[in-house]
């Protein structure tokens, strides 16, 4: 996995699984994806069995939806049109990909992410890149609740 910041208000998260690459685009209108991802992330380590984090590429987005059971996650990435019109959402919907894996491998991978993209921005860096604050307390109860695992 890995967090690319585009500049600022763009951002991308690239993941390598199962022989395939997927990149999932966000920009400064939902300046809140990486601390929802977190949030999710702790969810799932908390025992939670269903999740999703969006990113907002207005009017588009991507949803990463999360369901898990029996220490696997069932992730599928949904690209949807419009995220402004909810009465479409669905109609307009495209599956970008879907799979099952151990959900500490998925976890793992995040929290390395993570690690690298503080190590090579740091949250100074993040900030002038994003143009938004590195989300400190979504990290910090991550850290927790992987860290009690």
């Amino acid at each position: 996995m890995h967090w690319k910041l585009g500049g600022s208000g763009w951002a991308t998260w690239s993941w390598s699984v199962n022989a395939a690459e997927q990149k999932v685009h966000a920009s400064y209108v939902g300046p809140e994806v990486l601390a929802g991802f977190m949030n999710g992330v702790r969810a799932l380590l908390l025992g939670c069995s269903a999740t999703f984090v969006t990113f907002v590429d207005e009017p588009s987005g991507t949803r990463v939806f999360f369901n898990q059971a029996e220490k696997e996650v069932f992730v599928q990435i949904v690209e949807f049109a419009d995220l402004n019109e909810p009465s479409s959402w669905w109609s307009d919907a495209r599956l970008v990909w879907a799979g099952r894996l151990p959900t500490e491998a998925f976890v793992g991978s995040f929290m390395a992410m993570i690690k690298e993209l503080l190590s090579e921005h740091g949250t100074d860096g993040y900030r002038r890149r994003w143009g938004y604050e590195f989300p400190v307390l979504e990290w910090a109860a991550l850290q927790t609740a992987h860290s009690s695992r």
